[in-house]
């Protein structure tokens, strides 16, 4: 069933669901369909999960999401400094969505907070240490890149195939840097690979300008990481698929009774010795199938024949 109906039998909204595919919590049947097409949730899946004793407060507390002012609250810090700790990455959101004004929110898991809580990190009080400040400084966000990261190791975690692993990867990368290294065969192969789109499609050419360059690596160091893993992951479709072509450029032998036996040497024709010089020529005869002499119709060889 499809996420929406798998939300309404279980009785959790449908961010709660797909939330809990991405963490690898609910399963999800194999890639069917289009390429980009959403997962199915098996009704086997959902009868589990209905049966399990603290349904559905279990499998909620694990998918629960908060933002950066209830984060903060269970942080036991303030909204800003919240804000500086997932600029700097030290916090990793795990979804985002627009909201009204069209402004990027991020929503990172109350479980993960928790832990960071309990284990006490260094930079939850005081003063930051400097490098980090500096950092700040820059204005550098790395709330996008650690998304992305995390999305590749979800989608990474649920491919099968290595042409799987490609396009999880080249999802991340404009396309212009795949294509260029693909044959057609190729293209289709990670075309039909490809996972689905991270976002539904935006109801607005606003919406679609915000979100969609979160979904696309920044030039620099990260892209480059990615372009280097695509082109392994390439090198290495492309050996398992040698053995393959070798295979099938293997010629078969014959089946009995239809020529030659199969596996029998062809024996090598004797060349056909040249002709020897006709009437009249002058010179020697040329090679077989290039010098047999054309005839008059008197009988006379034509190069007998005497300018008219």
């Amino acid at each position: 069933m499809s996420a929406e109906a798998a939300a309404r039998a279980l009785g959790l909204r449908q961010s709660e669901i797909e939330t809990a595919v991405e963490l690898g919590l609910l399963a999800t049947t194999d890639r069917a369909g289009g390429p980009g097409e959403r997962p199915k949730v098996p009704a086997a899946e959902v009868r589990r999960l209905l049966a399990s004793v603290d349904h559905p407060d279990g499998l909620r507390a694990q998918v629960a999401t908060t933002g950066a002012r209830d984060g903060a609250a269970l942080l036991g810090i303030t909204e800003e400094r919240f804000a500086k700790l997932a600029r700097l990455g030290l916090l990793t959101p795990v979804r985002c969505h627009l909201n009204r004004y069209h402004c990027v929110v991020w929503r990172y898991l109350a479980d993960e907070l928790r832990a960071v809580r309990r284990q006490r990190a260094l930079h939850l009080t005081g003063q930051l240490p400097p490098p980090l400040r500096r950092l700040l400084a820059t204005g550098d966000d790395a709330r996008p890149r650690t998304w992305r990261r995390r999305v590749l190791a979800q989608r990474l975690s649920r491919s099968g195939t290595t042409w799987e692993r490609a396009a999880a990867v080249a999802a991340l990368l404009p396309r212009s840097h795949t294509t260029a290294l693909l044959t057609p065969d190729e293209q289709r192969c990670l075309d039909a690979a490809r996972p689905r789109p991270l976002f539904a499609r935006a109801r607005s050419g606003t919406a679609e300008r915000t979100l969609e360059p979160l979904t696309r690596a920044l030039p620099g160091p990260e892209a480059e990481q990615y372009a280097a893993d695509f082109a392994a992951l390439l090198d290495e479709a492309r050996t398992m698929a040698r053995p393959a072509q070798r295979a099938s450029r293997v010629r078969r032998p014959a089946p009995p009774g239809s020529g030659r036996p199969a596996g029998r040497p062809r024996r090598p024709m004797p060349a056909r010795p040249p002709q020897p010089p006709g009437p009249g020529s002058t010179g020697p005869a040329r090679k077989t199938g290039q010098g047999r002499v054309r005839q008059t119709p008197s009988g006379q060889d034509r190069s007998s024949r005497s300018p008219a």
